[in-house]
């Protein structure tokens, strides 16, 4: 008999109705031999006997070894000591009775298993389990993170012997782990299994004949994904999903339907394995009465296997076992429609559910450790690119841990309540699960006990997101998180939510009914729904609405109607409440029309749930990252209006000013709607937002700006050392702790904690851990403070270490009387940037070959091997921001095409440009496609109306004397010089995108060749330097800082001799004593800054 047949027989009897009482019987007998036992020897041979008869009579097992004494020669390597028995990989440690009574005794005796175990992890590599009994108490041992965990001393009874017998007879010993689940269902896994259903969903999403419930339902899962047809799939990030899902699917994806639809058939991969994994795991519980027996789904003919899965799209019997919205349809069940099944997609799930059964989920009584299993499985099927691109990024669990923890300091509350307005997996929401449930002895618990818990935890621990994969997935972590909770009377609505968080509903009344409003997005456009708070803040809410989901299909509209009356108090029920439902009525009756999924009732009900949340006292998670630019178009425009109404956008007309990242959006709305008035709002967000302009409104976080309620960032943890925990990004990011409590960010700063990693340990290894006190000896902890230094911005300056030295750079802020320019943009740079072949003699031609690097996304291929010979008249010279050193310019071979006058500045018309530089022109039309593949946004900046047309250009470019930055790494400033070109003429170079410069001041005067370096002097001195260093991302340095940089005076002879000083640094002269230059110039510059006002 294979293991699939003797484990569903073994099942078969477990569940049987006399089995409970045969187990209560052997629990008896084993107690009272125990009792009667002479010493521990004679103790482990009764233990054993019971043991090994009931698995003999009941069960027909009679060659399960449980033999006392088991040594070094047994083993078969070098063991110290004598283990009492192993079956299985669970070892059995007796103690007589009269040897467990003391302290003394049970620390002896626990510290002998302790030694086993590490003994056998040392030698095998292997992780056993243990138990440790006198035959009337029991304790267990386990493995949790490569750490050995224990659970307190409690009388045996029927469910130890259960979970004994369990562990003894587990033939599918594969554990439930995020290893074994990625090994077995990653895209590159050995078996394949996930790229063949994933391929297989595809192709049928691809075939000639689509179920028009597929195309109706698939519509509606691009309206919740704000995706949209006029999407222009020009992000960077869009792109680089469309490939990595090309690969996948060996398709070239160059527009929307394809992209979207790889996206759907792998997220549809997920939820079917997700769906299966729950099913395998939960129908181990016994009050699962009625359902199919796993291993029995192997052996499902085709059309038996679809009519299963179509109950799992739709719950199985979840529903009735009390677990309300556990699993329930959702937008990944069309692939069961009949046009849709095929004998690929059967075969493929088949491989799916034969591997899971390979699995088991058997853990000891008071065993508690829950662990986030799926999400390294999303990691490993969505690709880093498709991830990317939709913003998620993944919190190892020791630092979800971290951020919980310091969040219930800061609001020091007992019966605290949480919520992850975007939970993803569902990490966050399990470690706080974690925190509650770690306050109680589970061995302590009766079933009354048990359900109060759960009763209380879903009350204070609430999940969001608008990613039904991502609820899907919380929903079934939550579950697994309280499943030792779980009796035969537990019923429970997992507060698990599918909504967008950045936009909540609002409170209304309706002729003195308040209400709850939404609005949903369908097929059918936007939507509003109004109904009662007193409706939707019943206990049962989402069970009525799930009945009433299911009367759509099967009664008229106006009978509907009145069936939802019937649960609309007599109070509630005036005209307009009416009128409100008959509309509800008439849009769910429309869509129904027209195939919907019959999800749209359940959306609008976790909407109206979502709105009536309140008196949170901690708003915790890791929101999406996305930037504005890479939001879906549709969504954009949905949220615009309250990004404005929030004064979020930063004012500024600049370019990038009126960005912003969608996690900034989602922290302003959900604190104001749910925060208490002493609850703390803990993110984690990109470090970027703490500096960049783009983020000065939202560093206001004004919740209501009529009134000046604001928040207030109580503290950071900078996270930018800390070895990368999010593995596929480098992004660097900080814990963001806001709180209604003043702060005053000018002269008390902000704490700043930096967590930087040691090099002892990788980071992969540190992110197998689950709680920050594990892995803390892996990390720098040191201190700092932030501070905002400059008045005029929100931005902050961040001190590591001392803050002392804030007085002084206070006093560099002021009026900078100069307007610094950003480079001219080159796009596409493998287009428009030029590499000199050779030097040449004659001054009208050079032969150029493309400029190219590994991360070049245009390749330019019509360059000769020897280059090709073109015009020089408009080539230019080109400064780049690396290119720029303290007082120095190191010139690389590298020109750029500006074809542009430098008398009128304006753009040179394509008639003239054949007319003076064919062979550039001709250059040009080559590459006119790749051309005209840039943004929008840099068409529609551009000077010039001709297809080669450059932005960021104006008179300013052409100017004679200039000073040119970094606006990135560290500052360093130089004035810019005429070069020698390959074909032997000075010319002005032009400063490329990220070297800026200033070649004018505000007032529109063209700057001096000494007010250039009197400006160079400041930008390189060291109070500057590091003014930028502390004050932005090293990533991104502001162009329009408010440092003091007065006008040039040339009667100021501090201005002359600062002038002076940096034009002999650039000198040689000056590189051989640029230090004390500097420094001269350094206190040279604080004198001036002393002088202004």
């Amino acid at each position: 008999m294979d293991n699939t047949l003797r484990s569903k027989r073994y099942k078969l009897i477990m569940n049987s109705p006399d089995y409970r009482e045969k187990l209560e019987k052997l629990t008896k007998d084993i107690k009272i031999s125990a009792k009667n036992s002479l010493n521990e020897t004679h103790l482990a041979q009764e233990f054993s006997y019971h043991l090994k008869k009931f698995l003999s009579d009941e069960l027909g097992i009679d060659n399960i070894n449980l033999d006392p004494e088991v040594n070094d020669k047994i083993l078969g390597h070098k063991f110290t000591g004598r283990m009492d028995a192993v079956s299985n990989s669970l070892i059995f440690e007796y103690k007589h009775p009269s040897k467990l009574l003391t302290k003394n005794d049970k620390e002896k005796a626990h510290n002998q298993v302790v030694d086993y175990l590490e003994q056998l992890f040392e030698l095998e590599g292997k992780q056993y389990r243990a138990i440790l009994t006198d035959g009337i108490k029991i304790k267990y041992y386990y493995y949790v993170d490569n750490i050995i965990r224990w659970t307190n001393f409690s009388d045996i009874d029927s469910d130890d012997i259960a979970v004994i017998v369990k562990s003894i007879i587990n033939f599918d010993n594969k554990k439930f782990l995020p290893e074994n689940i990625v090994k077995d269902f990653s895209l590159n896994s050995e078996n394949s299994t996930t790229a063949e259903l994933a391929n297989e969903l595809f192709k049928s999403l691809n075939g000639v004949n689509i179920d028009e419930n597929t195309s109706v339902i698939f519509e509606e899962w691009k309206v919740l994904f704000n995706l949209s047809e006029n999407d222009n799939g020009k992000s960077d990030d869009i792109n680089k999903r469309r490939r990595e899902l090309g690969k996948l699917f060996q398709v070239k994806i160059e527009e929307n339907d394809t992209d979207f639809k790889s996206l759907y058939a792998l997220q549809t991969t997920y939820a079917i394995i997700v769906k299966l994994i729950a099913a395998k795991i939960l129908t181990y519980k016994q009050y699962g009465k009625g359902l199919v027996y796993f291993e029995d789904l192997s052996t499902l003919n085709n059309a038996e296997l679809r009519d299963f899965t179509n109950k799992l799209e739709n719950g199985l019997d979840f529903q009735n076992e009390g677990y309300i919205n556990l699993l329930e349809g959702d937008f990944f069940s069309w692939y069961v429609f009949e046009n849709q099944w095929n004998d690929g997609i059967a075969k493929a799930i088949k491989k799916v559910i034969k591997i899971i059964e390979g699995y088991s989920y058997i853990t000891f009584k008071d065993e508690y450790e829950p662990i986030d299993i799926f999400k390294d499985l999303y990691m490993e099927v969505m690709p880093n690119a498709v991830r990317h691109s939709l913003g998620e990024y993944f919190t190892p669990s020791w630092l979800t841990d971290r951020v919980i923890t310091e969040s219930i300091k800061e609001v020091n509350k007992e019966k605290w309540r949480a919520i992850d307005p975007c939970c993803g997996t569902g990490v966050f929401l399990m470690t706080s699960i974690k925190k509650i449930i770690g306050q109680y002895k589970l061995s302590d618990l009766d079933k009354d006990k048990k359900n109060k818990l759960i009763n209380e935890i879903t009350e204070r621990v609430i999940g969001i997101d608008m990613n039904p994969i991502s609820v899907l997935t919380s929903r079934v972590s939550y579950f697994l998180s309280v499943m030792p909770l779980i009796t035969e009377e537990t019923s429970m609505e997992i507060p698990v939510y599918l909504g967008n968080s950045a936009i909540i509903g609002e409170k209304v009344n309706l002729d003195g009914v308040e209400c709850y409003s939404v609005v949903t997005g369908s097929i059918n456009g936007f939507f509003n729904t109004i109904l009662p708070v007193n409706l939707v803040d019943n206990g049962n809410f989402l069970t009525k609405m799930s009945s009433l989901n299911k009367y759509l299909r099967v009664v008229d509209k106006e009978k509907w109607v009145k069936k939802f009356l019937e649960n609309v108090s007599q109070k509630d029920k005036n005209d307009k409440v009416v009128e409100e439902i008959e509309n509800l009525a008439d849009n769910l009756y429309d869509l129904q029309e027209k195939n919907s999924n019959n999800t749209w009732l359940r959306i609008i009900a976790n909407q109206l749930l979502i709105s009536s949340i309140k008196n949170i006292d901690i708003i915790v998670g890791n929101p999406p990252w996305v930037k504005w630019e890479h939001l879906p178009q549709t969504y954009a425009q949905t949220i615009k209006k309250q990004c404005v109404d929030r004064h979020l956008f930063s004012g500024q007309t600049y370019m990038g000013a009126i960005s912003l990242n969608i996690c900034a959006l989602i922290s302003n709305v959900t604190a104001g709607k749910w925060l208490t008035k002493d609850g703390i709002l803990t993110f984690l967000m990109p470090k970027t937002l703490l500096t960049q302009d783009s983020y000065a409104g939202f560093r206001n976080f004004y919740i209501d700006y009529e009134n000046n309620i604001r928040m207030y960032l109580q503290k950071i943890e900078d996270w930018s050392k800390a070895g990368d925990p999010f593995i596929y990004t480098n992004e660097k990011f900080a814990t963001y702790y806001y709180k209604f409590d003043f702060k005053d960010y000018e002269n008390d700063g902000i704490p700043v904690t930096y967590i930087n990693k040691k090099r002892n340990k990788k980071i992969q290894f540190i992110n197998k851990h689950h709680n920050f006190s594990e892995v803390q000896m892996y990390f720098d902890i040191k201190k700092g403070a932030a501070f905002q230094l400059d008045k005029t911005r929100t931005g902050l300056s961040i001190f590591e270490g001392s803050s002392s030295d804030v007085k002084s750079f206070k006093n560099i802020i002021g009026q900078c009387d100069y307007k610094a320019r950003s480079g001219v943009e080159f796009t596409p740079y493998e287009i428009y940037t030029l590499e000199a072949f050779n030097v040449s003699k004659d001054k009208k031609y050079c032969r150029f070959k493309n400029f190219s690097s590994t991360s070049t996304i245009h390749k330019a291929s019509n360059t000769a091997v020897n280059g090709t010979r073109l015009e020089t008249k408009y080539m230019k010279p080109l400064v780049k921001g690396s290119t720029i050193e303290p007082f120095n310019i190191n010139f690389e071979n590298e020109y750029g095409i500006f074809p542009y006058d430098s008398e009128t500045t304006n753009l040179i018309e394509i008639d003239e440009l054949e007319k003076n530089s064919p062979k550039l022109l001709n250059y040009l039309l080559d590459y006119q496609a790749i051309i005209g593949k840039q943004s929008d946004r840099s068409k529609m900046i551009a000077r010039g109306k001709e297809f080669y047309s450059l932005s960021k250009i104006g008179k300013y470019t052409f100017a004679e004397n200039l000073v040119t930055f970094r606006d990135n790494s560290k500052m360093a400033a130089a004035v810019v010089k005429p070069v020698l070109t390959h074909w032997g003429k000075e010319i002005l170079p032009i400063c490329a995108k990220h070297a800026p410069y200033i070649s004018m001041d505000k007032k529109g005067n063209f700057i001096t060749e000494d007010e250039a370096h009197y400006i160079s002097g400041i930008l390189n001195t060291k109070i500057v330097v590091d003014y930028f260093k502390f004050t932005y991302s090293s990533r991104s340095y502001s162009i329009n800082f408010n440092i003091k940089i007065p006008k040039y005076n040339p009667e100021n002879e501090k201005h002359i001799a600062l002038s002076g000083l940096a034009m002999k640094a650039h000198s040689e002269e000056g590189k051989l004593v640029l230090g004390a230059l500097k420094e001269e110039m350094n206190q040279l510059y604080l004198e001036i800054c002393n002088e202004s006002v």
